[in-house]
C-alpha cells in the first residue's frame, strides 16, 4: 500500500484552504500525488463558503485583517434578520502607489454573495494569490448590497437592482416598453393567478425565450415593485461604490473589477461577460486572456438564454466614467446554478412576497429558501467548481494587469 506523510502550515485550522507548495509527499508516484492533493482541494474549496451573511462578513473581516489589509466599513441604516449590523466593507491593500489594481466585488445582488464572499476568502487566505498581486493595489468590496444579502434579496432595502442603477441620471434613460407590457403579469396580486401566467406564456410562445427572458432581465424604471427596477437615482450602495473606489484607487492609472456572480448558465459553469465592443481594445486584450469563455453584451447577434440582453446599468458598464483617468478592465463571472425557469421563476415569487405577501409566513419562508437554493447551491461539487475556475480567472487577469 502507498504510503503518505502530509505536512501542512499550523494555521491551517484557521485558514480554509492548504497550498500545494505547503504539502510535503514522502512515498508515491506522480499521479497518486495528484490525487489526494485534489481529494484535499475539494475539501478546502467547500470550505471557503458560509452560512450566513454575518459568517461570512466576520470571515472575510478577519482574513483581510490578517493580511495587513486596511478595513473600512460603511454601515447601512437598516439591520439584518438577528439585529445584526449591515455594512458594505472595502479591505484596501498592496502600495499604495501601485500603477495597477485589482477589485473584486462580491454580493451585489444578496443571495450570490456567498459565492464571491467565498471567493474573496480564498484570495486572501492563498499565499500564491498574494504572492501573484503583491506589486498591484488590491481592494476588496464585500457585500456590495448587505441589506440582500442578510436579507435574501436580489435588490436593495428599496427594491433597487444594483446592476440596473449605474448610469448617468442626468441623461436621458432607456425605456423598456416590453417589460412595461407585461409587469402585471410579471408582479400579479395572487401569486397563481392564472391568467397571469397565460399572459406569459403567450408572450414566450409568440416571441420565444429569448426575447421572453430579455423583457424581463433588461431592467426597467417605471414599477418600483417590479422586477429588475433600476430607480431614477443613486442607491445608497451605488454612491458608497463610487466614493470608495475613487477614494482608494486613486493613485493607479490601470484597474481591473471582477464582479461575482450566480444564477445564469449551467451547473458550476462561469460565463464571463463585459460590455466592450469588437472594436474596443479591451474586447481583445480580454479575449487573447480568457478565450471563448468571455462573452460580451454589446455583440447582440450572440444573446441566448445565458446572455440574452444588455441590461442598462451593470457596475461593470459604469467603470469607464466611475474612474474617468484610469484605463478600466471590468467583468462579470456568472457562475450557473439550475434552469433559467427555476432561477427567474424564483425571483419571481420573492419579488410577489415582497410587494405582497408576508415574510414571516410559512409560504414566505418556503420562497425565501427557493431563492436561496436556486441561487447558492450548498453542495461541495458546486462549491469546488466555482473557486477552481476563480483560481483560473484570477490567473488571467493578473496577465491583463501586468500586460
Amino acid at each position: 500500500m502507498t504510503k503518505y506523510t502530509l505536512r501542512v502550515d499550523s494555521n491551517f485550522s484557521k485558514y480554509p484552504v492548504i497550498q500545494l507548495s505547503e504539502l510535503a509527499y514522502l512515498y508515491g508516484d506522480g499521479h497518486a500525488k495528484c490525487s489526494l492533493a485534489k481529494r484535499i482541494c475539494v475539501m478546502d474549496s467547500a470550505t471557503l463558503f458560509s452560512k450566513s451573511y454575518s459568517e461570512a462578513r466576520e470571515r472575510f473581516l478577519d482574513a483581510a485583517n490578517d493580511c495587513g489589509f486596511s478595513i473600512h466599513s460603511q454601515v447601512l441604516d437598516i439591520s439584518g434578520p438577528a439585529g445584526e449590523e449591515l455594512a458594505m466593507d472595502f479591505a484596501v491593500g498592496g502600495p499604495a502607489d501601485a500603477a495597477t489594481a485589482l477589485v473584486i466585488v462580491s454580493g451585489t445582488h444578496g443571495p450570490e454573495g456567498y459565492t464571491g464572499s467565498a471567493c474573496q476568502l480564498g484570495f486572501l487566505t492563498s499565499p500564491e494569490f498574494r504572492e501573484l498581486f503583491a506589486n498591484h493595489r488590491i481592494v476588496l468590496v464585500h457585500a456590495h448590497n448587505p441589506y440582500g444579502f442578510a436579507w435574501t434579496r436580489r435588490t436593495t432595502e428599496g427594491n433597487v437592482d444594483l446592476n440596473r442603477n449605474y448610469v448617468d441620471f442626468n441623461q436621458p434613460l432607456r425605456g423598456n416598453p416590453e417589460y412595461d407590457a407585461l409587469h402585471d403579469a410579471f408582479v400579479p396580486r395572487a401569486i397563481d393567478d392564472p391568467d397571469a401566467k397565460r399572459v406569459l406564456e403567450d408572450y414566450r410562445e409568440a416571441h420565444g425565450p429569448v426575447a421572453y427572458m430579455a423583457a424581463m432581465l433588461g431592467g426597467q424604471r417605471t414599477h418600483a415593485d417590479g422586477l429588475f427596477y433600476g430607480d431614477t437615482k443613486p442607491a445608497w450602495s451605488q454612491e458608497v461604490m463610487v466614493a470608495g473606489l475613487r477614494r482608494w484607487l486613486k493613485d493607479q492609472k490601470t484597474v481591473l473589477l471582477i464582479d461575482i456572480h450566480t444564477g445564469l448558465g449551467p451547473y458550476g459553469v462561469p460565463y464571463l461577460v463585459h460590455g466592450y465592443p469588437e472594436n474596443d481594445p479591451r474586447f481583445s486584450v480580454l479575449n487573447t486572456q480568457f478565450g471563448s469563455a468571455m462573452r460580451s453584451t454589446a455583440v447582440k447577434e450572440a444573446f441566448d438564454e445565458d446572455l440574452p440582453v444588455d441590461p442598462e446599468g451593470p457596475i461593470v458598464l459604469a467603470m469607464d466614467w466611475i474612474l474617468p483617468d484610469k484605463k478600466t478592465y471590468a467583468f462579470v463571472i456568472e457562475y450557473g446554478t439550475y434552469p433559467p425557469d427555476e432561477v427567474l421563476g424564483a425571483h419571481q415569487q420573492d419579488n410577489w412576497l415582497h410587494a405582497y405577501g408576508d415574510l414571516q409566513s410559512e409560504q414566505g419562508k418556503a420562497i425565501k429558501e427557493e431563492l436561496r437554493r436556486v441561487m447558492y447551491p450548498e453542495f461541495d461539487d458546486w462549491k469546488t467548481m466555482i473557486w477552481n475556475e476563480a483560481e483560473d480567472a484570477l490567473h488571467k487577469s493578473a496577465k491583463v494587469l501586468s500586460g
